[in-house]
């Protein structure tokens, strides 16, 4: 009986305590934490963590905001204008198409296509080189047309103009 008592005991001494095990887990835990705390704060440091936020907030903007392409397309004949240059003689042609989803507008666009005609005329009249340089100036003008098409217009609403050309001679 001596001798197992003596063969548990020595059994015991071998093995590792329990608490030696808990202590080393715990310690494996914090390092962990730790260590993942740092690259968290390294990240925001950075500014990685700003980017990422913002580009998924983008891509689920744009997933949201995309447009369906319209139904119809109706075709604006060119059209060309002096520009108000002052001495110059400067011509712009623009030809656009105009997308709709209504099958009835395309009948009323060419209905009431000399009143559409003299409205854009108006707009163009007023532009100068300077109005249609940069992209910004023309998308301006994309949406001035459309806003005065759309306020002519009762058998629907055109959803977008889409530009042929834009020259400048």
């Amino acid at each position: 009986m001596a001798d197992e008592k003596r063969g548990s005991e020595e059994q015991g001494k071998n093995r590792p305590r329990r608490g030696f095990r808990t202590y080393i887990a715990l310690i494996v835990v914090l390092l962990v934490f730790f260590l993942l705390s740092g690259v968290v704060f390294v990240a925001f440091r950075i500014g990685l963590v700003d980017r990422l936020l913002s580009s998924m907030a983008a891509g689920v903007a744009s997933e949201t905001m995309i447009e369906t392409p319209p139904e119809y397309t109706y075709e604006i004949p060119e059209i060309v204008v002096n520009l108000s240059n002052g001495s110059s003689r400067r011509f712009l042609s623009v030809k656009f198409y105009v997308g709709f989803d209504e099958v009835k507008l395309e009948e009323e666009l060419e209905r009431r296509m000399p009143e559409i005609r003299d409205a854009v005329l108006r707009i163009l009249w007023e532009v100068s080189i300077e109005d249609i340089v940069s992209i910004e100036s023309k998308e301006d003008l994309r949406e001035e047309i459309k806003q005065t098409i759309n306020d002519l217009v009762e058998s629907g609403q055109i959803k977008g103009v889409y530009f042929w050309h834009i020259m400048i001679q």
